[in-house]
């Protein structure tokens, strides 16, 4: 999982080397981080809200800013869908600068026009783009089911809109099309079945002198039903998010065209 922010950026690459940053990265790139979290056993997912476990640092700054703003107030957790959603100013950036010092991207600066200044993403680290590509194809060509981790890439990728850069045009809709089946599978049963094997084993557990192994395999359940939640929710609420966004951002055009249309009308 802790590939899976990085996996969404390098997602973006064009043939000419450079990244694409769609307009709702920023969405898939909360949703990651949720799913990252979950699997770290920072939070879990509770009737849809964030319960924060553990307020612990994992060691990546990103992460734990983020962790950090799902501080619990009087009424709990924020809800999933509404932490995706929420505004972050330059959330996307920092992940850009993470990239430049990793030495994955060069960020290049110059100007449109000899006037309009604009910035390029450069990826010089080709072999971790390749892998991230490797593992959406993995995905995308599947015929039969796919675990957790590819459920989440699946979802938020196509959330986030770099399924479309990946596999653009006629020629990629089939591979959209399988990457969204993959990420709404009915994962219900997987996540009631791991929440049923951790009461299990911790059951024979306690029966059985709480063994360690035992109470390694209740935590490994239990950590594998707060990943399943969390992928579900956090693919969810990407989706809505995005999908909220073009909706309010097609709204807002048409009403600018209409008041355009307008204006020039009442001028002849």
């Amino acid at each position: 999982m802790d590939e899976l922010c990085d996996d969404l950026l390098l997602l973006g690459v064009r043939p000419d080397g450079t990244l694409a940053i769609p307009a709702n990265l920023r969405f898939g790139i909360s949703g990651a981080e949720l799913v990252r979290l979950a699997a770290a056993r920072r939070v879990d997912i509770v009737r849809g809200r964030i319960e924060v476990l553990d307020t612990t640092p994992t060691g990546d700054e990103l992460l734990d800013a983020a962790l950090a703003s799902m501080a619990v107030g009087r009424r709990g957790g924020p809800s999933a869908k509404a932490w995706v959603a929420r505004h972050r100013p330059g959330l996307v950036h920092c992940y850009l600068a993470q990239a430049v010092t990793a030495g994955t991207v060069r960020e290049e600066r110059g100007t449109r026009l000899g006037f309009i200044p604009v910035t390029r993403w450069l990826v010089t680290d080709t072999a971790r783009a390749a892998e991230a590509r490797a593992r959406l194809e993995a995905v995308a060509t599947a015929t039969g089911p796919v675990d957790q981790e590819q459920a989440a890439l699946a979802g938020l990728a196509s959330a986030a809109g770099v399924a479309l850069v990946a596999f653009p045009g006629r020629a990629g809709s089939a591979a959209r099309k399988r990457l969204r089946h993959a990420s709404k599978r009915d994962q219900a049963p997987a996540a009631a079945t791991s929440a049923a094997a951790a009461v299990d084993n911790a059951t024979a557990a306690a029966a059985a002198a709480v063994t360690r192994s035992a109470l390694d395999a209740a935590s490994r359940a239990a950590t594998d039903a707060a990943v399943q939640a969390a992928t579900d929710a956090a693919v969810n609420a990407a989706v809505n998010a995005a999908t909220e966004a073009a909706v309010h951002a097609a709204t807002q055009a048409a009403h600018s065209a209409a008041a355009h249309g307008g204006a020039a009308g009442g001028h002849h």
